[in-house]
């Protein structure tokens, strides 16, 4: 991909989402190859967390030691962040087929390792818009939040064929329920992993 198309297909997402997500759909990456980036992009995010972290650690110590085990090591991170976009995956596809989507397993997965080269980029901009004017960067979070789902509802909604922006929000306040019960899971296996590797 150039980077004219690349920075393209980035307007595109922010602005026309659906249209985005038709496009990266339509480049047919095999499945395994999306497995494989998924992983590559939990390193990357995992990465820029680790250090943006150290960097601009929260000044309140209490809020350090409030985070779960898994946020404290780059390691145990990088396996919470795959296994949680593994989960992601799972649950869009799952919960919109059975509100009668018509999405692959490849579809869904093609466009959540999109969005995680958007939140690799993101967490980027925070990180060094927080050296210098943390105002900003708070403000960059909170604006990426709300357009974030704008943008997640747009992929949900091509991506299973629904045309129809509701269900897809449906879609995905279901499969947050999922989640939730995956990641609440899932952390209570790392922890474990933590404490016996203590």
């Amino acid at each position: 991909m150039t980077q004219a198309r690349f920075k393209a297909l980035l307007m595109e997402t922010l602005f026309r989402p659906r249209d985005a997500a038709r496009v990266l759909i339509g480049f047919g990456f095999p499945q395994q190859s999306l497995w494989m980036a998924l992983a590559l992009m939990s390193v990357l995010n995992s990465i820029v967390y680790s250090v943006s972290l150290r960097l601009s650690p929260p000044t309140d110590p209490a809020a350090m030691m409030l985070m779960p085990p898994a946020f404290h090591s780059p390691l145990l991170f990088t396996v919470f962040l795959f296994g949680a976009l593994a989960i992601t995956v799972f649950a869009l596809f799952w919960v919109g087929r059975m509100l009668g989507g018509q999405a692959q397993m490849s579809d869904v997965l093609v466009l959540i390792c999109w969005l995680q080269v958007l939140r690799l980029i993101l967490q980027v901009a925070v990180a060094i818009s927080a050296l210098a004017f943390p105002m900003v960067a708070v403000l960059l979070i909170f604006l990426s939040s709300i357009w974030g789902i704008y943008i997640l509802i747009g992929f949900v909604d091509s991506a299973h064929r629904f045309d129809n922006m509701f269900k897809s929000a449906g879609v995905i306040v279901l499969s947050i329920v999922a989640m939730a019960v995956g990641l609440s899971i899932l952390l209570s296996l790392i922890g474990v992993a933590a404490m016996g590797g203590a």
